[in-house]
């Protein structure tokens, strides 16, 4: 199939997630073809699958993963241009210049509905438009780069984005408020968005109104020196546990976070120690409804903070911590933020140590907010490195 060998350069993990699929799995049509032909015959497949009477768990995950993939690159054969994207373990496909679409979802929907040809044929329309920048994460990017200039952007995935500057928008509240709206509200929403950024007059010098969206972010060794090195300004930032990790200060909005220059501290009349202890307190009042799962291990349970906020790494610094968890885990314990959406927790045992560092390691090599895959532990007395 010279089609698939043609996406090679562009699809990344996909291609050998469809070849198997079409190689191994029952129903799945070979010879595929492309284009309409072949996204029928990959609804009949997930038709003839969705029929069955008995499904393993690991054989629908292996079937949405497979049917996923060959939907994504039929997609990127019909548009043209995109390419693979993922981050922490999540994998999409970006189609056209900005457009974002998770084929994974498309699949599970199709598996739910009615029929799957009317499904994946509704869910090609949104693909469509999100590659031409008509809807969706592609409308809302192309607005913003004709706002600010492609050159801003840093990194995307989906509705994320980060700056060149560091700071941090989150472009769902808007895609939601403007879903089937009109072009013109579509810019009037991105427009207010820009002029919220530093230096477009939302919020650069009111530090009274800052100062409850200050809050703590752990780093990566030497993330502040080489933000300075790429001449991005000196953040606020101070290492800790004898350069194991940072902290780093944000100004968190709704949907946008940016990190805390030194000079603005200055600006403030904050010193790094009173920022930090606010940033703590702030930290501390949005933790009451923090969520911890338990997930059991052959060596025994591990906690996981499950909050979703974006601020569960930085929840290692909070002294209220221990008390939380030691009941589950008993004291001292061990603990561990391989990057900034994830805090890891286990007993202090040997045991435990291996499969939790085993756990962290492997979070750390694949996010793209790292922090560090060292282990902690907390007693009563506080916080050190293991």
């Amino acid at each position: 199939m010279a089609w698939l060998a043609r996406l090679a350069p562009v699809a990344g993990p996909l291609l050998p997630a469809a070849r198997a699929f079409l190689d191994a799995h029952p129903g799945a049509p070979r010879p595929m073809p492309e284009g309409a032909d072949g996204l029928r015959r990959l609804a009949d497949a997930v038709d003839d699958w969705a029929e069955r009477e008995e499904v393993d768990p690991r054989e629908e995950e292996t079937f949405v993963e497979g049917a996923g993939a060959l939907l994504a690159l039929l997609l990127l054969a019909h548009v043209g241009e995109g390419a693979h994207v993922s981050r922490e373990g999540a994998h999409r496909v970006r189609l056209g210049a900005h457009g974002f679409f998770d084929p994974f979802a498309a699949i599970d929907r199709a598996l739910e509905g009615p029929d799957a040809r009317s499904v994946l044929a509704e869910e090609v329309g949104r693909a469509e438009d999100e590659a031409a920048g008509r809807a969706g994460v592609g409308r809302a990017t192309r607005l913003l780069v004709a706002r600010i200039g492609a050159e801003r952007i840093a990194a995307q995935f989906g509705p994320d984005l980060r700056l060149d500057d560091g700071v941090e928008l989150d472009l769902a509240r808007v895609i939601r408020a403007t879903e089937g709206e009109s072009e013109a509200a579509a810019v009037q929403a991105i427009d207010k968005l820009v002029s919220m950024l530093p230096g477009r007059g939302g919020d650069a010098s009111d530090f009274a109104e800052l100062e409850p969206r200050v809050l703590p972010r752990l780093v990566a060794p030497g993330f502040a020196e080489k933000l300075a090195a790429e001449g991005r300004g000196q953040l606020a930032a101070r290492p800790l546990f004898d350069g194991a990790l940072e902290v780093t200060l944000i100004a968190h909005y709704d949907d946008r976070a940016r990190y805390l220059r030194a000079d603005e501290l200055d600006r403030a009349k904050w010193s790094l120690d009173d920022a930090l202890s606010l940033a703590a307190r702030n930290l501390a009042a949005r933790s009451e409804r923090a969520r911890f799962a338990r997930v059991d291990t052959s060596e025994g349970p591990l906690v996981v903070a499950r909050t979703g906020d974006g601020l569960d790494g930085a929840r290692l610094l909070l002294p209220t911590l221990h008390d939380v968890l030691a009941p589950e885990l008993g004291t001292p314990f061990l603990v561990a933020a391989p990057h900034r959406d994830a805090l890891w927790a286990s007993a202090d045992t040997a045991a435990l140590a291996e499969a939790l560092r085993a756990r962290v390691t492997e979070d750390a090599a694949r996010a793209p907010h790292a922090i560090t895959s060292a282990l902690f532990r907390i007693a009563p007395t506080g916080l050190r490195l293991r």
